[in-house]
């Protein structure tokens, strides 16, 4: 999926997108008549349409099921890292990427740009977890500075969140 592509949404799809995000089930009909009180006169039949191809675009790439938190945690650490001025940075970056995806309590891993280069969010599964410690220890000798703090992330959108960033 292009980036066009989601530059190309238009109000209605974009409102489509956030009923179908906050319930997938929304039945067309439902969503239409949505669309009616926003000032959209969109037939249930167009509806489905555009769910169509926003699923053939890739926008929409499928529907699950949320569960809810069966463990109980709820505790999430976000580690801002500051890294070394190289050559090599865009290696660094990606060894630290690839480090963390291969864990199992990863949520979010981000390059950025400015003073602050990385930013990762890790799922704090025990209060002996030290995952944030240990990716500042495998990766000191590329790290100026970093700040890790516990942060609540309940109920956080992605697809919002997605859509916010572009």
């Amino acid at each position: 999926m292009s980036e066009d592509a989601w530059s190309n949404l238009d109000k209605v799809d974009q409102k489509i997108i956030e009923i179908l995000n906050n319930n997938a089930r929304t039945p067309s009909k439902e969503i239409a008549t949505e669309l009616e009180k926003l000032g959209h006169d969109v037939s249930d039949r167009t509806i489905r349409k555009r769910i169509e191809r926003l699923e053939k675009s890739g926008i929409i790439k499928g529907y699950k099921a949320v569960l809810t938190d069966v463990s109980g945690i709820n505790k999430y650490q976000s580690v801002m890292i500051k890294l070394k001025p190289s050559k090599s940075l865009e290696s660094v970056r990606d060894s630290i990427i690839d480090f963390v995806k291969k864990l199992n309590n990863y949520v979010l891993v981000a390059n950025m740009e400015g003073e602050w280069k990385m930013q990762i969010i890790v799922q704090i599964e025990s209060e002996k977890d030290n995952t944030s410690e240990k990716i500042v220890e495998k990766f000191s000798e590329e790290i100026t500075d970093y700040r890790i703090n516990e942060i609540d992330i309940r109920d956080v959108n992605i697809l919002n969140m997605s859509l916010l960033l572009l």
